[in-house]
């Protein structure tokens, strides 16, 4: 998959016949999965290339001076993109010349000048342009100057419940993983990048990589079953988020605020051996076991570790058993 990090770049790229979306796509939940899948396919049939158009930081950020967590950060969600079959994104730096631009000049320089899109596909909601003025209605008008066709899918739904990334955060931010993933179409996971953490866990024999994971949204504080993917390779693990309040002393912190500035997660994976510093790790969780607590010094720390990884195995191969 190829990123172009700005207009310029994608103008340059010439890209053949493209069929183009775009959007935030924060999760790249299952209605941003009907769109980009729609991309794919009407590509496909014309023989173009699949385009999606992003930005790099959540417009909230400019248009409130203040934007929520991701559930998943740009290397996160090019990740997933590109494992949906898209071949191609434009990722856009979301300003205040940007915020400013009508919506039909949007639409003509982006889809029109710079991409010479064939088709633009837009989800149900998907508003763009200076006060989020532009619609299917004005892209269709742009596009006929332009010459390219305009298209708006219907709204996915999920039961009776809300489908969007606000639900999605909130689900996470609550524990309700299962929820969250019934959103998503998939299991909830996070990015981040391996730093160099204090040695501890190695110390007390259960090495960890403790994970920068770049202001995406995660679960409650706790010990979770995961899958790690490292090097493109998969394996289970141990994780915790937290406070490690038996190493520093003291509570985990009350409210979302505290817990942003002092949190660490750390994964144990069972079967590693390695240096993962400045690696990108995707963590999936897969299970909860307990919340993080206190322990009455290192020794009970320890013992917790071991029956943690023992609780885990016996869950995978219950898992296994289930699976044949």
């Amino acid at each position: 998959m190829r990123v172009y990090r700005s207009l310029d770049e994608a103008a340059a790229a010439q890209l053949h016949r493209p069929v183009v979306t775009l959007g935030m796509f924060d999760g790249v939940h299952i209605g941003h999965r009907s769109v980009i899948e729609h991309v794919v396919s009407v590509a496909r049939e014309r023989a173009g290339d699949p385009v999606v158009v992003t930005f790099g930081r959540h417009p909230r950020a400019i248009i409130e001076q203040s934007a929520p967590k991701l559930i998943t950060s740009l290397p996160h969600k090019l990740r997933i993109l590109e494992g949906l079959g898209v071949k191609f994104v434009v990722v856009l730096q979301f300003d205040e010349a940007l915020r400013a631009m009508p919506a039909r000049e949007f639409a003509r320089k982006v889809f029109g000048e710079v991409l010479q899109a064939e088709v633009v596909l837009l989800g149900y909601n998907n508003r763009f342009g200076r006060g989020g003025e532009g619609d299917i209605g004005l892209l269709r008008e742009v596009g006929v100057d332009a010459g390219f066709e305009a298209r708006q899918l219907k709204a996915v739904r999920l039961g009776a419940g809300s489908l969007s990334s606000t639900s999605i955060r909130e689900a996470i931010l609550a524990g309700d993983l299962d929820r969250a993933a019934r959103m998503l179409g998939r299991l909830v996971s996070v990015l981040g990048t391996v730093e160099r953490g204090d040695g501890i866990g190695k110390q007390l024999g259960f090495p960890t990589a403790n994970l920068d994971l770049h202001h995406e949204v995660r679960p409650p504080p706790g010990v979770y079953g995961c899958e790690a993917v490292v090097q493109g390779q998969r394996h289970f693990g141990l994780v915790n988020i937290g406070t490690r309040p038996t190493i520093h002393g003291g509570a985990p912190p009350e409210g979302w605020e505290a817990r942003d500035r002092q949190e660490t997660v750390e994964v144990h994976l069972l079967d590693f051996e390695g240096d993962l510093y400045g690696q990108d790790v995707e963590v999936v969780f897969l299970v909860r076991f307990r919340a993080e607590r206190r322990f009455d010094g290192v020794e009970a720390l320890v013992a917790q570790i071991k029956e943690d990884r023992a609780a885990f195995e016996a869950w995978l191969d219950g898992a296994r058993g289930r699976d044949r």
